[in-house]
This record gives C-alpha cells, structure tokens and sequence, in this order.
C-alpha cells in the first residue's frame, strides 16, 4: 500500500516538473523571438560599428603578444594601406544647392569696378578757374613793371586806360599788346562832369582813345570801362549809346580797394571778397589800378590766387560782361 502511494507521489512530482519544464521552454522561445525581432529593426550602423570595435578589441588584445618590432611594421603597413586607399578612392562630392533667387532693382547706370591688376589713378589736381586782373588808369612809369611781374605767373590782364597816358607811355601799351593782354578803353579826361555830361560826350571820348589805341598798336578794341563805373551814372540812354558803337561795357565784382587802401590791405580785402563771392555764372573780375602801392604788393595777391587753382586770363570781345546795378 505504501509503495503504490509512494508510486502515485513520483507520477504527481514528474508530472508537475514536465509542466514546468514546458512553461520555462515557452518562455525562453518568446524571449529569443523577442530578441531576434530586436536586432533586426536596430539600425545596421550601430551593428557594424560593434563588429568593428568587437574586432578592434581583439586586434588590440592580439597586439599585446607581438612583439614591439613586429608591431611597428603591422602598424607600418595598414599606415599604407589606408593612404593608397585614400588615394584611388575620390571624395564624394558635397551636393550643390543652387543659391536662393533674389529680385533686386536694376539702377539705370552702373559704375564699372577697377579690375585687380589695374594702376590706382592719381589724384587729380585743384580744377582750373580763371580770374580776370584788371587794370585801371594807365599807363604808367610802373606799368613795365607790372607786365614783367605778370609775366613770371604766366598771368594775362586786361587793360583799361586813359587817352593822355597812352600818349605818354605808348611803349607800355605795346608790350601789353605783344605779350598777348587785352587794351580796352577808359576815356580821355576821368572827370564826372565832362565825361558824363551827354550821350555824345560819352561815346566822344572812347573813340578818341580808340582811335589812339590803334595808331600806336593797330589794335581795334571794343572794350570799355567808364571813370568810376557804370553805377550810377551811366543811364540807359547812355548804354545803348555806347552798345550802338559796338562797345562792350565791363564793371567788376571784386574792388581791390587799392584806390583807397594804397597798401597791402587791398590783398586782404581781394581774398575777403573772393571768399563770399558767389557768382557762378559770373567770371569773376577784381579792380586794380596801376600805381606803385598795387605793385608793391601784387606778388602776394598772384601768389594766393595761384595757390588756389585760379588761372589768369584777359577779356576778350566774345565775353559776356558784367556791369553794376
């Protein structure tokens, strides 16, 4: 009786351990599965890196049983391996992204670049502006003086003299003529009261003194200055008088002041003047007179006006002039 309960005991035991065993046997097939199922969505990349590195691992444990000779020339050699590969292999190629499209307003005129290889361009220099000296009651014992000092700034002048002194001085006259200046007409007797006293005695005396003009240089000027300027005193009678006879009549806008000054302050008020004078249309003509106390101090006036870029020049007939209001 006992052996058949023992019997029965061993049948329950090893029927119990076959479940058990069959349970544990699923569950690891699961878990394999699971597994296999795993590694194959994982990503090649991080496969392949661990061969590598599963490799690298064992090369680095096989080196340390080389010895250090054979390890310089194993490293040696994969050293030229890896550059002959680098060598036949070409690089891939980043690709091209063709550069965004931007619309931009086109200007009608384009300045075109200096090329690299080009010569830099040299400063220009001060722009030429000319300037018109003009010279008021001559000749005089001076006036040879003048033309020489002119002369040495390569300055040309006009001229605007009176019947008696070109008389007196007909040499200076014509030098002024051979060195290429301008002799206009400036009356006969520089007195208001005669010379203004009508339309006739006006244009009277301007052709007396361009007549007189021509005898000695053969000279036929149409340029005239009336005495003390056409303000006030030339009236409109008068001007179409004299522009009846062809003359030209020319004032100044800059008044050296040397009548008045006789001394090196009629430089200072030259440059005051030129400095706010704002006549772009105009060409710009300064009073002088020929006296020895503009003499004396013209070399500083040519000198400054020489600095500045101004160029000397004379009238001439083709010139529009400007007159006093």
């Amino acid at each position: 009786m006992k052996k058949e309960k023992k019997k029965n005991n061993l049948k329950v035991f090893g029927f119990i351990s076959f479940i058990i065993l069959l349970l544990l046997y699923s569950f690891f097939l699961l878990q394999s599965k699971f597994f296999l199922e795993a590694d194959a969505s994982a990503p090649t990349h991080n496969v392949v890196v661990d061969k590598q590195k599963e490799q690298n691992d064992k090369a680095s444990r096989m080196d340390d049983f080389l010895d250090p000779d054979e390890l310089r020339n194993k490293n040696s050699k994969e050293e030229t391996k890896v550059e002959e590969k680098s060598q036949t292999e070409e690089p891939s190629k980043p690709e091209q992204v063709p550069d965004p499209v931007v619309e931009v307003d086109k200007p009608t005129t384009s300045t075109p670049k200096p090329e690299d290889n080009e010569d830099p361009k040299e400063t220009p220099s001060i722009p030429s502006r000319a300037v018109y000296l003009t010279f008021d009651d001559g000749p005089h014992k001076v006036s040879v003086e003048i033309l020489a000092l002119l002369e040495k700034y390569n300055a040309k002048a006009t001229f605007f003299m009176l019947d008696n002194n070109i008389k007196q001085y007909p040499d200076a006259v014509k030098e002024m003529v051979n060195k290429g200046h301008s002799v206009g007409l400036h009356g006969v007797t520089h007195d208001k009261k005669k010379f203004y006293q009508s339309s006739q005695s006006v244009v009277g005396e301007m052709n007396q003194t361009k007549q007189t003009i021509f005898e000695i240089t053969g000279v036929e000027t149409d340029l005239i200055r009336t005495p003390f300027g056409s303000s006030p005193h030339m009236t409109d009678g008068y001007k179409q008088a004299v522009a009846a006879q062809g003359y030209k009549l020319w004032d100044w806008n800059i008044d050296s002041r040397d009548w008045q000054f006789r001394d090196g302050r009629y430089v200072d008020s030259v440059i005051e003047q030129l400095n706010k004078l704002n006549r772009v249309n105009e060409p710009i003509v300064i009073l002088l007179h020929e006296r020895p106390e503009t003499l004396q101090h013209l070399p500083r006036l040519l000198d400054y006006l020489t600095q500045q870029g101004y160029e000397f020049k004379a009238l001439d007939s083709s010139m529009h002039p400007i007159q006093l209001f």
